[in-house]
């Protein structure tokens, strides 16, 4: 076998994060897949609960995700990930259609990502999400550290909640306007 290239090893790498995040929602009973046919909008997998949730009907989210062997875990079990600002710039913003996310899943550097085990196939790794909406801006120019809480999971449980929090559309911000001033 010939071993993939860096650029190679790094779209790979981008690959199983994202197959790795649709596998768990699969699982969990959440409807997934790609939002459009080209990765141009800081958007790699739709998230979808079927049904009502906390008075919204089919929650759904846009997830970017980040894959890496780079994955920090503070002491008290946060990760924290150095993020390039465009894609934190995207992911702040506070007027998308559609909410956003952040997941990070880390891997470990000896590259195995996989194991077959007696009962089953066991992804190796860990991460976890979050939502930048509204975040400040950073005067960085090229990375800024992202934190991410540990009890974000990313599991059929940290989904759900992904999902009941930030999947659902709130009130759009309307500017004041004073009818009297548009003649």
């Amino acid at each position: 076998m010939v071993p993939p290239r860096a650029r190679e090893l790094n779209a790979l790498q981008g690959d199983f994060g994202e197959a790795w995040l649709e596998t768990v929602a699969a699982g969990s009973g959440l409807l997934h897949g790609r939002p459009t046919s080209l990765d141009l909008q800081k958007a790699d997998v739709l998230l979808c609960q079927r049904g009502l949730v906390n008075g919204i009907y089919n929650p759904s989210i846009l997830v970017q995700v980040k894959t890496t062997v780079d994955l920090r875990r503070a002491t008290n079990g946060d990760y924290s990930y150095d993020l390039d600002v465009e894609t934190y710039d995207v992911l702040r913003r506070t007027d998308h259609a559609t909410p956003r996310a952040l997941v990070v899943i880390g891997l470990s550097r000896d590259g195995e990502h996989v194991r077959l085990c007696d009962d089953g196939t066991l992804l190796i790794g860990s991460g976890a999400w979050v939502s930048l909406e509204g975040a400040p801006a950073v005067s960085n120019e090229s990375t800024c550290v992202v934190r991410l809480p540990a009890k974000n999971t990313l599991d059929p449980e940290g989904l759900y909640r992904m999902l009941s929090i930030h999947g659902a559309r709130r009130s759009t911000p309307v500017p004041v306007v004073d009818p009297w001033e548009l003649s």
